[in-house]
């Protein structure tokens, strides 16, 4: 039997723009909080694009809708696809995506039949935080 990879669930995903300097000087900012004993913050996954052009090509108008069709409903693919009325393969591709980063995951369950399994898609957070520095 496969041993399934299952992510950490948060409530909040932030998306930013940021350097690779802005990521190291959070991550010791946190250490030398958490070698203090001070109290951390709570924990959300941030997803930070260096480039903002990277930003708006990964969240497109087509992977928001895609995001709010699986929040308020997660399905399987095929069923997504049929609901935002987008091509089978161009979801799957967006969720295998948005799946290696962190924002959705995927797990099976078994047919209502009892007979096969599907895949179900669903967030990882149920807020998506878009932050933006001008």
């Amino acid at each position: 039997m496969r041993k399934s990879k299952t992510k950490k669930s948060f409530k909040l995903v932030k998306v930013k723009i940021g350097s690779v300097k802005d990521f190291f000087d959070s991550a010791k900012k946190t250490m030398r909080a958490a070698d203090q004993g001070k109290s951390l913050p709570k924990r959300c996954a941030i997803l930070t694009f260096v480039d903002p052009s990277e930003m708006l090509h990964f969240l497109s108008a087509s992977k928001i809708k895609l995001i709010n069709n699986i929040r308020k409903h997660p399905d399987s693919i095929t069923n997504i696809a049929k609901a935002i009325n987008r091509p089978r393969s161009a979801v799957r591709r967006d969720i295998h995506e948005m799946e290696s980063v962190g924002i959705v995951k995927t797990h099976e369950e078994t047919n209502p039949t009892g007979h096969g399994k599907h895949k179900i898609v669903e967030l990882v957070a149920s807020t998506l935080k878009l932050e933006a520095y001008i």
